[in-house]
């Protein structure tokens, strides 16, 4: 008897454990944070696509940031059709945003 009420409370503590954490949609902090990244970069790209540009207009802006440093990807855009303000402004927060849960998640690459 004692042993089973000690596997029903050990299997008990594994179940609440294994629940921590958990947002109400049933993803971990971590798939919270990396969900808001991706809305945050498609919400980037949406901004600079379909902007076609020629010559002069086109420019390239990095994005993101690497746990070792750099950028993880670069953006295409066209002056005469995106303000580039706004756009500087999103990708600044996004790399900030990613710069900041390598760290939390000690992220190494």
């Amino acid at each position: 008897m004692k042993k089973l009420m000690m596997f029903a409370l050990a299997g008990s503590l594994m179940w609440s454990c294994s629940k921590s954490g958990l947002g109400e949609d049933g993803l971990t902090e971590e798939e919270m944070d990396y969900q808001k990244l991706t809305q945050m970069g498609a919400e980037i790209k949406d901004y600079a696509k379909n902007k076609a540009c020629a010559g002069g207009e086109c420019r390239v802006m990095s994005m993101g940031s690497k746990a070792c440093g750099g950028p993880t990807q670069f953006i295409v855009y066209s002056v005469g059709k995106v303000d580039e303000k706004v756009l500087t402004q999103k990708i600044n927060d996004y790399t900030e945003y990613e710069r900041q849960l390598n760290i939390k998640y000690c992220r190494v690459s």
